[in-house]
């Protein structure tokens, strides 16, 4: 026995008894027959049928396509309409109600029951889609990351919260517009446009991350750190029909970054000042010079094998960071000054440079071995090894010299570069 129960909207009595009999014959329940859409939408509120079938044409001021309308509206419940008229019209009004079936009297027991059965199918799984639809679009707004959905076209059709925050577009700003209007990202080193993620994941088929060090400009003109990802959205055929784009705002990940390179940098520069201000004037100045000299050159060995690596690699980012695709012997020259400077801060050790036109200095304001009772010539054969040596590993045409050292009572420390620009 079906349990499906059927409101009945018919102003003409004798029809809705034809309507109710056939309907119970087929093994519905008839709730209650109706003869205007004011009444219906009150038995609707109180006993919530199944199905509705609704006559179009009805007395009183409600005719059955606006009764049709709240019900689907209010209750979601199916409607299938019932009317002896098909003119193109009537059909066009029926048609923006979006009905679940449409018969035209006189009609067939078979008729009735397949227009009742689909309508209740077709409702079912709309119900179902919507149920879908609507945890995914929650899930969608919960999680923490930005989500933005487009077409294949470009053309925006979601946005979470998080991707409004971020971008600084209301939902309903932004849906419709191109995708480049409301994400704009730049390379964060040259300034220069990201190419679309649209275009690119159209074009490959296949999840595009986003290249390092990317900001996004929203809508106020500000500019943030992001991270993101792009993946195709598929039919059920495979064909591509948008484009889903994840993203996260990187700046506080960058900070924390940033202070934990920080943090590691001073506890080394902390270690190896020590270990140098502890270790090396246990070389007492009476150590023969030749034996110094072959200690200052083994250190000078082990000091390239260890860091020049990591001196190429250091040069060539300053190098990338100055955008210099030429090699510019002035600029080359400074991200060399940059890097010296920086590896005898890590010992202690204060400098200055000093720039003229052929000559340059690298200046030494301390020395952590001056209260020694005696200057150590292995830290100054060392250091001299150490700014030497790694002038070499650069493409620089010309040499170094040490101008001044403690070693020759001078009072300070000094090397000069002379550099033939012109090469």
């Amino acid at each position: 026995m079906s349990e499906v129960k059927i409101l009945i909207v018919e102003d003409e009595s004798i029809v809705a008894m034809d309507i109710k009999h056939r309907a119970e014959g087929l093994g519905y329940e008839v709730t209650a027959i109706t003869p205007s859409g004011e009444e219906a939408l009150e038995h609707v509120a109180s006993n919530r049928p199944d199905l509705v079938l609704m006559d179009i044409v009805l007395k009183g001021e409600m005719d059955g396509i606006e009764a049709a309308q709240k019900v689907r509206d209010i209750y979601d419940i199916p409607v299938v309409y019932l009317t002896a008229y098909s003119d193109e019209r009537t059909l066009k009004r029926a048609k923006i109600t979006e009905p679940f079936g449409y018969i035209i009297k006189p009609f067939e027991d078979r008729e009735l029951h397949s227009a009742v059965e689909v309508a209740l199918y077709k409702h079912q799984m709309e119900s179902k889609l919507k149920e879908s639809e609507k945890w995914l679009s929650t899930t969608l707004e919960s999680i923490g990351d930005a989500v933005i959905a487009t077409d294949k076209n470009g053309k925006l059709k979601f946005m979470n919260p998080v991707a409004s925050q971020l971008t600084g577009w209301s939902h309903a700003e932004a849906i419709g517009q191109p995708l480049n209007d409301i994400f704009k990202i730049i390379h964060e080193e040259t300034g220069k446009p990201v190419d679309d993620p649209v275009v690119k994941v159209v074009e490959n088929d296949a999840i595009i991350d986003l290249p390092p060090q990317v900001l996004l400009i929203n809508k106020k003109g500000e500019q943030i750190p992001i991270d993101d990802s792009s993946a195709p959205i598929k039919d059920e055929n495979g064909g591509i029909i948008g484009v889903a784009l994840v993203f996260r705002d990187v700046t506080q990940r960058r900070r924390e970054a940033k202070e934990r390179e920080e943090l590691l940098k001073d506890k080394a520069r902390g270690e190896l000042s020590s270990f140098m201000v502890s270790a090396l004037p246990v070389f007492a100045s009476n150590i023969p010079p030749q034996i110094r000299n072959n200690i200052a050159r083994s250190f000078a060995d082990r000091f390239e094998k260890n860091m020049k690596p990591l001196f190429v690699e250091e040069m060539d980012t300053c190098l990338n960071r100055c955008n210099d695709s030429q090699t510019d012997q002035k600029i080359l020259f400074h991200c060399y000054l940059s890097w010296i400077s920086e590896f005898m801060s890590n010992m202690g050790i204060v400098t200055d440079t000093d720039i003229e036109n052929r000559k340059s200095y690298l200046n030494f304001h301390n020395c952590p071995w001056t209260n020694e009772e005696n200057v150590s010539p292995i830290f100054c054969l060392i250091c001299r090894a150490i700014v030497i040596r790694s002038f070499t590993w650069t493409s620089l045409h010309g040499h170094v010299e040490q101008s001044q050292c403690l070693l020759d009572d001078d009072n300070k420390c000094s090397f000069e570069f002379i550099i033939s620009w012109n090469k």
